[in-house]
């Protein structure tokens, strides 16, 4: 069972379009004095997602390369078999392709600098600098949201709107042992970690390259992105995070199933007395916000704050739409 977890065995390696580096890096490893004593086992194995199998050819493509020469410009394909659950990929022994990062601001100077175009990746994204990206609506938490001088993107979280939670300070206040660290799910360019940098704070911000250059975008501002998708098991240990804040990013779609799956990880790995601020979460229709307000209520959380609003669509269309802000304490859960 744990090797079909693992995935390296739901792979046929014996078919001919499977990429030699894909089997050399499968190929299980005897330990070299038998069996472990601690963990029990015999040999070492390298792990690929389990639905890695459903997308065999395009991992074969991703793992067809020169040994020791320059990887492929192939970072839309790995984001590819990332969004099909492939995740994790296998390692490559090829050299990813580097640019000068000429022009780096220092820290904390570089959380509100302009990111420079030159020094980030526009292969396989339609737009080719951040005056185009900031030229449309990417996300419903991002429109314009690479601007970081003229834009909305620098008074977010400092600038009250109407009825919403949105002052930062406000809800760090309601922390119970105080704040140091947090995790940003589907966090945009980056902004609330700029944020919490602000105040000394460290936050790990979870995004992919969705039609624009994030992880490269929010390294350059000196904050640590994570390249990772929501089918993937936060990799966190149990009960270390004082916040984790997210917005419309964390809908997953699919079945409710899915959803829940997503937030007992996020129980997971926050703390008890630690905050989940749920941020202007877009609740399209009256039942999803009823099903959302029930999965909240199972986990026991103490409501700190919890609003409901109207806010005119970020886009300039003039339309309406409903919005789900919270602030939740996790209780101490005694088994």
């Amino acid at each position: 069972m744990e090797k079909e977890l693992l995935g390296y065995e739901s792979i046929d390696l014996s078919r001919s379009n499977v990429a030699h580096e894909l089997k050399l890096f499968l190929q299980h490893h005897q330990l070299p004095l038998g069996k472990d004593s601690r963990t029990g086992i015999t040999e070492m194995v390298a792990s690929v997602g389990h639905s890695c199998e459903k997308s065999a050819d395009l991992l074969s493509q991703y793992m067809n390369y020169k040994v020791s020469g320059p990887c492929p410009d192939d970072w839309s394909l790995a984001q590819k078999l990332i969004l099909r659950g492939c995740e994790p990929l296998p390692r490559r022994r090829c050299f990813a392709k580097t640019l000068p990062k000429v022009g780096l601001n220092p820290f904390p100077i570089s959380l509100w600098k302009p990111v420079s175009d030159k020094i980030v990746t526009w292969s396989g994204i339609g737009c080719k600098n951040f005056e185009c990206l900031n030229s449309k609506k990417l996300s419903r938490d991002c429109v314009g949201c690479f601007d970081l001088v003229n834009g909305f993107e620098n008074q977010r979280f400092v600038k009250a709107e109407a009825r919403m939670i949105s002052l930062f300070d406000d809800v760090l206040a309601l922390g119970s042992g105080g704040i140091r660290i947090g995790f940003d799910i589907g966090g945009g360019s980056g902004t609330f970690a700029a944020r919490m940098a602000e105040r000394n704070m460290t936050v790990i911000t979870n995004t992919l390259n969705i039609d624009a250059p994030f992880s490269e975008f929010i390294a350059a501002r000196g904050l640590f992105p994570l390249f990772l998708s929501l089918d993937h098991r936060f990799p966190f240990y149990d009960n270390v995070f004082d916040l984790v804040h997210a917005a419309s990013g964390l809908d997953v779609g699919g079945k409710p199933e899915k959803f829940e799956f997503v937030m007992f990880d996020i129980d997971r790995i926050l703390r008890p007395g630690g905050l989940f601020w749920l941020d202007n979460f877009y609740c399209p229709n009256e039942e999803k916000k009823r099903d959302l307000t029930r999965l909240i209520e199972r986990f026991g959380y103490k409501k700190l704050k919890w609003v409901v609003g109207d806010k005119v669509d970020a886009a300039g269309s003039g339309k309406s739409e409903v919005y789900l802000s919270a602030v939740l304490q996790k209780p101490v859960r005694v088994s």
